[in-house]
């Protein structure tokens, strides 16, 4: 029995999926059915405190998922298709 993981996204504000690294994993997490809550911060890194408390930096996609912190968004695109992603045919298990 695995209990329910909160998943956060810390993102930019903009709307589309397309145009930023933050849409890249809000993307991904969609295709891989994560549920996820967003929250958005401000355009100016120096207006993001909560992000620089998290990870000693102001950038974004940031990536909480339970006690994990993840940030850049390609390091945040790996985890979660190792951590949600299907294990590739040939890859040994665990149980190996």
């Amino acid at each position: 029995m695995s209990e329910a993981r909160a998943v956060v996204l810390y993102r930019c504000p903009t709307r589309t999926n397309v145009l930023c690294p933050c849409g890249a994993v809000a993307r991904r997490l969609r295709k891989l059915d994560v549920d996820y809550r967003v929250e958005r911060v401000p355009y100016r890194r120096s207006s993001r405190p909560e992000v620089v408390e998290l990870t000693g930096q102001s950038r974004v996609p940031l990536l909480i998922d339970g006690d994990e912190v993840v940030h850049d968004s390609k390091r945040i695109l790996q985890y979660l298709d190792w951590r949600y992603g299907e294990e590739p045919e040939g890859t040994p298990g665990e149980d190996d």
